[in-house]
């Protein structure tokens, strides 16, 4: 009986120890994957990568995580699906701003929480939870205390941040929050969307400054579609897609380069992407430019895809605040030189470029400003 009891003894030992170690070695095996993952997606570069946090989403893994670039940077939203591929990804967040993107019925925040509240302070306080304030309700997540992993390291590299606090954000079936906003461990409370409005309330276009939150709370976030790696290929890898304009007397060349906005089959050419209206209810500094009354300007892209359309729109108060349709756009012409004349009319507009391969549709977009 003693001898039997010792073994059990020893069984529940091993098992107790088993049960203790075995949580512990499943989290960092999903992280080691989601690192081998990144890693290869990035074509094993040698540069520095970051993994800033990873969370369990719809089936799969949303990682944010980004490849070091020189200049100024911000992690992008990466979907790694069971198969341990990213088959989504944003490409574009910025880091004046809040970002979000729309994925799988929800609107995704995501950001660096450490960077978004304390940028040039000395000895920062750490966030302790990220809110968004809607009409009915809050949602609030925990950034993480340290980066999950960074690879390749530089010596000294100035492009990484202290403390940059990753946080993912999934909001089903949302919009812009009325408010968003960081608590601090001391218990203080940062609006970090107020923060980036204040921050360029100077540089706010006229249609967003509306009394409906929705709308002027738009301007403190960018959006980026998510979209997969194929459909981002086609908009950076296969040949410039941009509006041409004027080049100027020191022969600085001016042109509006289209952002991808996601593609559809030619049965779908009616149906505006999902998220078009995200795209003009936003900051939108990284896709913006300036043409003249009238201008001239040369339509470029692909040599082996067809042109379906030009669309534009003009973009007003009283427009953004209703649901814009494609019926809103208005058709605008090419001749035979891939050229189209812009509107004479001041003011900002949202320019759409549709062209079409193998039945395919592949939707681009820009803003620009005519002054």
């Amino acid at each position: 009986m003693k001898k039997l009891l010792g073994v059990l003894c020893i069984c529940v030992l091993i098992a107790g120890c088993s049960l203790k170690q075995s949580s512990p070695r499943e989290v960092t095996d999903g992280k080691i994957k989601m690192i081998d993952t990144i890693v290869e997606f990035y074509e094993n570069t040698t540069e520095p990568i970051i993994i800033y946090e990873q969370i369990s989403f719809a089936g799969g893994t949303l990682v944010l995580a980004e490849k070091l670039m020189d200049g100024e940077h911000y992690p992008d939203l990466h979907f790694v699906d069971d198969h341990n591929q990213v088959t989504y990804l944003t490409r574009g967040s910025n880091c004046w701003s809040l970002n979000y993107t729309q994925f799988k019925g929800h609107y995704i925040y995501f950001g660096l929480a450490g960077v978004e509240t304390r940028r040039y302070q000395a000895n920062p306080v750490p966030v302790q939870k990220v809110e968004a304030f809607f009409s009915d309700k809050t949602v609030s997540v925990v950034p993480s205390e340290k980066v999950v992993e960074h690879l390749n390291p530089l010596e000294r590299d100035s492009r990484v941040f202290d403390t940059p606090q990753g946080y993912i954000m999934p909001v089903e079936g949302r919009d812009i929050p009325e408010d968003f906003i960081s608590i601090f461990n001391n218990g203080e409370k940062t609006s970090t969307l107020e923060l980036h409005i204040e921050r360029s309330i100077d540089y706010m276009p006229d249609y967003l400054k509306s009394k409906k939150a929705e709308v002027y709370n738009s301007f403190a976030s960018t959006f980026t579609p998510m979209l997969t790696p194929i459909e981002w290929d086609k908009g950076y890898k296969e040949g410039e897609i941009c509006l041409e304009g004027k080049t100027d007397k020191n022969n600085n060349r001016n042109a509006l380069f289209l952002r991808s906005a996601g593609h559809m089959s030619f049965l779908d050419s009616f149906i505006l992407p999902q998220d078009i209206k995200p795209l003009y209810l936003s900051d939108n500094y990284p896709r913006l430019a300036s043409f003249s009354a009238g201008e001239t300007v040369a339509v470029k892209y692909p040599e082996k895809r067809e042109l379906l359309d030009c669309r534009i729109l003009r973009l007003t108060r009283e427009k953004v605040e209703k649901e814009i349709g494609q019926d809103s756009f208005a058709v605008i012409s090419t001749d035979e030189k891939r050229q189209i004349i812009l509107p004479k009319d001041k003011g900002y507009y949202m320019f759409l470029l549709r062209t079409y391969e193998d039945s395919n549709i592949q939707t681009y977009t820009g803003m620009f400003i005519i002054n």
